[in-house]
């Protein structure tokens, strides 16, 4: 039971080491930690892979600062590109109800005028149906089956 207690101590002890690693990477370690780093093997690796990481990190060259330069300007000028593109749109079709409602009076005054000359155009006397010769041809025509067969009954006679 001594060595799950004492096991149980130690693993504490290793998650607070590398719970506070970045504090011994920037060189503010305590007594306690540099002792565990000294007895435990594991923490001791995990401290020495921080502090290579560090050095390999320092020596890559820094440009996130220039990059930020045309990111932010160049990602607004599209933003406002579609948004033009998208107004202009708009605009293009925001004129056909406007257009709708002023065809629509025109063609409503179009049917009043057009009802109102055709209602009141003066009744003009036809002229009377005329043949080949200008006399006047009287409709003769007969008006049921019956007639049709007396008149040609007429005729033959």
């Amino acid at each position: 039971m001594w060595n799950f207690v004492k096991k149980r101590n130690d693993e504490d002890e290793c998650s607070r080491f590398r719970d506070s690693l970045e504090e011994l990477a920037s060189g503010g370690a305590s007594r306690e930690m540099l002792e565990h780093s000294a007895a435990c093997e594991d923490c001791a690796a995990a401290a020495d892979e921080l502090l290579e990481s560090r050095e390999l990190l320092r020596a890559l060259p820094r440009e996130s600062a220039p990059a930020m330069g045309w990111f932010a300007p160049r990602v607004m000028a599209a933003i406002a590109a579609r948004e033009a593109e998208l107004r202009q749109s708009f605009d293009a079709w925001s004129v056909i109800p406007k257009f709708a409602l002023q065809l629509t009076w025109i063609s409503a005054l179009a049917l009043m005028l057009a009802g109102t000359w055709f209602l009141q155009r003066p009744n003009l006397p036809t002229k009377p149906a005329t043949d080949i010769t200008g006399e006047p041809v009287q409709n003769t025509a007969p008006l049921t089956n019956d007639d049709v067969l007396v008149s040609l009954a007429e005729k033959g006679s």
